[in-house]
């Protein structure tokens, strides 16, 4: 388990607790983090403990940590303070998929693999401040102002309204409610330079529920591509029935879902990518479905003028 090397003295105080009630206390400063707020009896729901254990966990920590949190009685929970300071260090990537897949043993820390075991190298991993503040706003469905440097049109402020994050293989984004704009878009997290929460609730229209293309579902069917000779392979690769893949994914995600497979999406199956291994055999399915503009192959213009 990781502990943050700028609080000495609380990870000298932290070492005599067993290893158990370390991860009770990491759970409480993981919520305090990404959530504003720790609450019992999330405590006695995650772990199966009883309420008087929770009470002695949340004293405990504010006993290493008095700065880190202070007991609201209106909200009746352990809301995280202005001077709040880590006493373990996150991992991002173990977050990242614990804030996204649910919470899990040992996210705390950085663990070593139990055996030998290679995975793809993160080469753009979001700060985990940034990805707190995000998080927390999603919580409360509240609004944030963003300094954001954009590819296309350089820096800007906006105000803008959370409600997913979203992990398209290669980098994170954040989806929500792009007032600049009126429309819902994703923004790549590690493009935010500042983050400042704005104290008021987001309206109705600029929440999830609204948003059409998340909440949208396509199935896209995915076979191996034409020019592909022993398709056998590529049907072993992807577990694909009788020649073929049925996928199910939102709307607002297809094209990275397209693009990271790099599925031939032309009409023809003509794309010149000579890595495309897959092809899509319902273009049809693609019909409404924004952000195309990264699928392989695919001719957005001629599309949206059917």
């Amino acid at each position: 388990m990781g502990h943050n090397p700028k609080n000495t003295p609380a990870i000298e105080q932290l070492n005599q607790f067993s290893r158990a009630t370390r991860d009770r206390l990491a759970h409480i400063e993981f919520t305090l983090m990404f959530k504003g707020s720790a609450v019992r009896a999330d405590l006695i729901d995650r772990f199966e403990i009883a309420p008087a254990q929770a009470t002695k966990d949340l004293k405990a920590y504010r006993d290493l940590a008095p700065d880190n949190a202070f007991y609201d009685k209106v909200r009746r929970a352990h809301v995280r303070a202005t001077g709040f300071k880590p006493l373990f260090s996150f991992d991002t990537t173990r977050t990242l998929s614990t804030l996204t897949q649910g919470y899990g043993d040992g996210f705390s820390g950085r663990q070593p693999a139990p055996f030998a075991c290679e995975s793809r190298r993160n080469l753009n991993e979001p700060e985990l401040d940034t990805v707190a503040c995000l998080v927390e706003a999603i919580e409360r469905k509240q609004v944030v102002q963003l300094e954001y440097v954009s590819l296309s049109s350089g820096r800007s402020e906006r105000e803008f309204v959370p409600h997913s994050l979203v992990d398209n293989g290669l980098r994170w984004h954040v989806r929500g409610f792009d007032r600049a704009r009126n429309q819902f878009r994703d923004f790549v997290i590690t493009r935010i330079k500042r983050i400042t929460p704005i104290m008021s609730e987001a309206d109705r229209s600029e929440l999830a529920s609204e948003d059409r293309q998340w909440n949208r579902y396509v199935d896209l069917i995915l076979v191996p591509h034409p020019a592909i000779t022993h398709k056998e392979a590529i049907e072993l690769d992807y577990r694909m029935t009788n020649g073929s893949l049925k996928v199910e994914i939102r709307a607002a995600t297809a094209g990275y879902l397209l693009r990271l497979w790099n599925v031939d999406c032309s009409e023809s199956f003509s794309s010149k990518d000579a890595g495309c291994l897959l092809a899509l055999k319902n273009r049809d399915a693609l019909y409404g479905v924004d952000n195309l503009s990264i699928a392989p192959g695919y001719n957005s213009t001629k599309e949206n003028a059917c």
